[in-house]
């Protein structure tokens, strides 16, 4: 697969903060072929959700304080349908003007026999930026064995690498999920349960000067959304 970024260089988008605003919008072009769904939500930040036939969401968030903070925050989930026995697809980014200091990429299992699950552990099996560490125990829960994470990226061959990989795989991941036939709410529900146990999302969300009950309500409403179980 080609990509956008392969072309980039440091010394052509001055920083880090250049290269993943071109991220973004490629990644939102990309879902813009998609409908937009209004949840009525209104937060200070960038914040876009689609929906298609083969996947229920797809919500892409980004709280960029590089003015403020120097901090630049991007979040992107695509939910299959919940019929369907495909992962999640996640991606998580957070750097400053010079480096990325966390990227996490997965296709996170509902159904672990599910062919894309074996698709993306054979297609990061060989990145060997990807850092291996131990997760905690929410983590463990919901994360394949073949998560990518990379730490302190400062090199820009390995950005590249990065960012090819994340919207290579969500080109991939929307032109194959099915729709299924089975019935995965509660799976995708302890996904996010999991999720939300995660300290580090609103402790940095603290840290950029968001108030407690605003990141409650993201976090819980539109980060993570349960949808209701029956019987």
């Amino acid at each position: 697969m080609s990509s956008p970024f392969s072309f980039l260089t440091m010394s052509q988008t001055s920083t880090v903060f250049s290269q993943l605003e071109i991220f973004k919008d490629e990644l939102v072009k990309v879902l813009d072929t998609y409908p937009p769904v209004d949840e009525g939500h209104d937060f200070p930040w960038e914040n876009h959700v689609w929906t298609s036939p083969t996947f229920r969401r797809a919500h892409l968030d980004v709280v960029d304080a590089r003015h403020t903070k120097r901090l630049y925050m991007l979040h992107l989930t695509v939910f299959p349908n919940t019929s369907s026995g495909a992962p999640i697809f996640g991606f998580d980014l957070i750097a400053g003007p010079n480096k990325v200091t966390g990227a996490f990429h997965d296709f996170s299992p509902i159904d672990r026999s599910h062919p894309m699950v074996a698709w993306f552990a054979c297609r990061v099996s060989e990145m060997a930026w990807s850092k291996r560490r131990q997760l905690p125990p929410w983590a463990e829960e919901i994360f394949s064995a073949s998560m990518v994470a990379a730490g302190n990226i400062t090199d820009e061959s390995e950005l590249r690498a990065v960012l090819n990989l994340a919207y290579d795989n969500l080109r991939y991941y929307i032109n194959n999920v099915d729709v299924g036939s089975g019935m995965f709410i509660k799976k995708q529900n302890k996904y996010c349960q999991n999720q939300k146990m995660n300290p580090h999302t609103p402790k940095v969300m603290a840290s950029l000067g968001f108030e407690e009950d605003l990141i409650y309500e993201f976090i819980q409403k539109c980060l993570f959304p349960e949808l209701p179980e029956s019987g």
